[in-house]
């Protein structure tokens, strides 16, 4: 469906039920919830990933929970801006197309899920919909699979709520061009059943030339309670995405070039832009819970994923100064993706109490099937200047660099992107059985045990090279175990020990060339210590020391396996709650003792927000980050940079809210990651964001 016509559909909807219930409602009063008291509605000491809602302090390893009322407060809009506050993650560049976060160091395209289950394709997540983001760190195989070697995202999603009418609306403004639109809003259908409904819509800029963002998702689910045992959710998701691609700019001597921040180097003429990234989504969930008695319920889900992903970019690989100029190699390329999934699973969560202990556990099975297409096409430059046509070409830098339109060094059609270079097909059957039991040896001390079996097939057939045709199995049990002792009402202490695993296919399906097909995954083996203490004024803290072991299985050459085994260690800190009843504060920090071995991940990185409630009607924010020097991706050094962030709020009446978000108060000039050696990320100046944060 054309994406105006869906997009005015769905606000036709959205403004006829938002008129509906505003009639319904003509004599209650709504109130805004996030700044009613503070830290009321701002955090949330249960993680739902688990399978079952569960207090943070009985989970052996660190994590961190950030509501929707947190997020809407800070204007986090992505991942990358909640990694900012989040200790333990590190937010990359991503070539300019997906998120992508360092958990305790490691990468994985397959470290991101939705209700528990797997949502690893690559893409930016929007956050409209979720009621809350959960990030643990530590190998979490045992629920979650493969990947999830460093730790993991979860996102839990709004669904429709019974017995309640209400309309949520969010409208923002950036002085640099951006602005958004949300709708929230749940109806009462039958005693026993309510439809929600989420909607955004975005039109992105920034500080960059040519950059632009054309977004849109909409998200419908229904809720039925059949009966006194057994509720219902479905839900349909379709997400339709455009935006330009940055890659950066270059460096020289390991630092990137400061006279270079204003300049995008890619292609951004109309019409035709070359360097952009498009996305279409469809994805369908069904979940049913039913209570087998009183301590015991059967959870099924199925949810089926059909995602259409293209990207395409030019940006600059070499940087050299010449005699007359400053000269950039530029090269290119275009790939696509359509994926396919189906995942089912049955879970049996309950408590019972056996030989004297009591047991809280989760057996469960997941089947997952996936049809994965990708080819890759590599740029051609018919004119280059200072080589021969090829895959890439030579340019001068100027102050605006739209390769499309140089025509001094081109000519009129100087390039095409159609060079297929990458074809395969692939097919992908996973199926796994696991096991957790969290048992009670005393009051104050508990067991955590279980460990999961997966069975994995990939096929994948290479169509430009059938040569490199394969197909791998593995079969691969990742344990969890865990103490936690419970020394005080308001403090506990744990230990545990987990692994994850990373077929060498990797996340993304595409290649088992060479010898892959014949090697044993990667093992990742997290050991963690830590402490969780609530303060007598309400702040939350958790330390954790964590050892981090990967073993890497690899060819030397033919024939010879070489096991390459690295341990990587650190410290995390967090501390979130209520310093006084007017004021709450979240608070983070981490240091890695081996962070020069790691591409992207400084030794030491800080974060702290506060909001301080001056009266019923005035609050205000106030945000700081810091993140250490870092090994970019490739040969450059990124220098140390401290971000201030600032934000006030003045609540209107009980339905509306006016927000101002300031980011970068110092106008400083920072560069927060890079691809590669002259692919350096150009943070954000100065800007401000106005936003409208209402219900009726």
């Amino acid at each position: 469906m054309n994406k105006y016509k869906l997009r005015y559909l769905a606000l036709i909807a959205l403004i006829s039920v938002g008129f509906a219930n505003l009639q319904a409602q003509e004599n209650e009063v709504v109130e805004l919830d996030d700044l009613v008291v503070v830290g009321q509605y701002l955090q949330n000491d249960q993680i739902n990933a688990l399978k079952t809602p569960t207090p943070i302090e009985k989970i052996p390893q660190s994590l961190t929970i950030l509501t929707s009322d947190l997020i809407s407060l800070q204007d986090l809009t992505s991942l990358s801006g909640i990694a900012d506050y989040v200790p333990g993650i590190i937010a990359g560049q991503g070539e300019g197309h997906r998120d992508d976060i360092l958990f305790r160091g490691q990468k994985s395209t397959a470290d991101f899920f939705v209700d528990g289950v797997r949502d690893d394709v690559q893409y930016y997540r929007p956050l409209y919909n979720v009621e809350q983001v959960e990030v643990l760190k530590g190998a979490n195989a045992l629920f979650f699979g493969r990947g999830g070697t460093g730790g993991l995202i979860n996102r839990v999603s709004k669904t429709a709520q019974i017995s309640t009418d209400f309309t949520a609306y969010k409208l923002s403004f950036d002085d640099l061009g951006e602005r958004s639109l949300q709708i929230d809003t749940n109806i009462a259908i039958a005693p026993n059943a309510a439809l929600r409904l989420n909607y955004y819509t975005e039109d992105l800029e920034n500080h960059r030339d040519f950059y632009y963002g054309d977004n849109s998702g909409i998200n419908p689910t229904l809720k039925l309670e059949l009966s006194d045992k057994t509720t219902l959710n479905v839900s349909y998701e379709n997400l339709d995405h455009e935006r330009f691609i940055d890659r950066g700019i270059p460096s020289l001597n390991r630092a990137p070039v400061e006279s270079f921040k204003d300049i995008t180097f890619g292609e951004g003429s109309d019409p035709g832009n070359e360097n952009l990234t498009t996305l279409s989504a469809d994805i369908f969930k069904v979940s049913v819970d039913h209570k087998l008695d009183a301590n015991t319920k059967l959870r099924l889900n199925y949810t089926n994923n059909d995602f259409d992903k293209l990207y395409q970019n030019f940006y600059a690989y070499d940087y050299k100064v010449e005699v007359e100029n400053e000269m950039v190699s530029i090269t290119g390329y275009r790939d696509t993706t359509q994926r396919k999934s189906t995942i089912l699973s049955a879970d049996i969560i309950g408590e019972k109490e056996i030989n004297g202990l009591n047991h809280k556990f989760v057996i469960g099975i997941e089947s997952i099937e996936t049809t994965n297409n990708n080819d890759r096409y590599s740029s051609f430059f018919t004119t280059p200047t200072g080589g021969t046509p090829g895959s890439n070409a030579r340019i001068a830098v100027k102050e605006t660099l739209d390769i499309a339109t140089e025509g001094n060094y081109y000519g009129e059609n100087p390039y095409d992107i159609d060079t297929l270079i990458d074809d395969t097909h692939a097919e992908l059957e996973i199926t796994s059985l696991y096991i957790s039991d969290e048992i009670a040896l005393s009051d104050d001390l508990d067991f955590v045990i279980g460990g999961r079996l997966d069975d994995f097939e990939l096929s994948v057939k290479d169509i430009k090279t059938p040569s490199n045709s394969a197909t791998r199995k593995d079969k691969e049990f990742s344990p969890r175990i865990g103490l936690v002792y419970k020394a005080k009402s308001n403090l506990t202490w744990y230990a545990s020990y987990s692994e994850s695993f990373i077929p060498k296919s990797g996340g993304q399906y595409a290649d088992l060339k060479g010898d892959k097909k014949d090697l044993d995954s990667d093992v990742y083996e997290n050991t963690e210590l830590g402490v969780k203490f609530d303060l007598d004024n309400g702040i939350s803290v958790t330390a954790a020391y964590y050892d981090l072991r990967s073993v890497k299985p690899e060819f030397e050459s033919e024939g010879v396996l070489n096991i390459e085994e690295r341990s990587y260690k650190g410290y995390e800190l967090q501390a979130i709650g209520n310093l006084t009843n007017k004021w709450f504060m979240s608070a983070g920090a981490s240091i890695v003792n081996n962070a020069n071995s790691l591409a992207e991940v400084p030794k030491n990185t800080f974060s702290l927000w506060n909001l301080y409630k001056f009266d019923d009607k005035l609050s205000l924010g106030l945000g700081l980050i810091h993140k250490g020097s870092t090994a970019g991706k490739g040969d450059v050094d990124l220098p140390s940079y401290t971000r201030i962030d600032a934000a006030a709020y003045y609540k209107i009446d009980n339905n509306l809210r006016i927000q101002l978000n300031v980011e970068n108060v110092t106008n400083g000039l920072y560069f927060p990651n890079s691809y590669g050696t002259h692919q350096v990320t150009v943070g954000a100046p100065l800007h401000a964001t106005l936003k409208f944060v209402g219900q009726f």
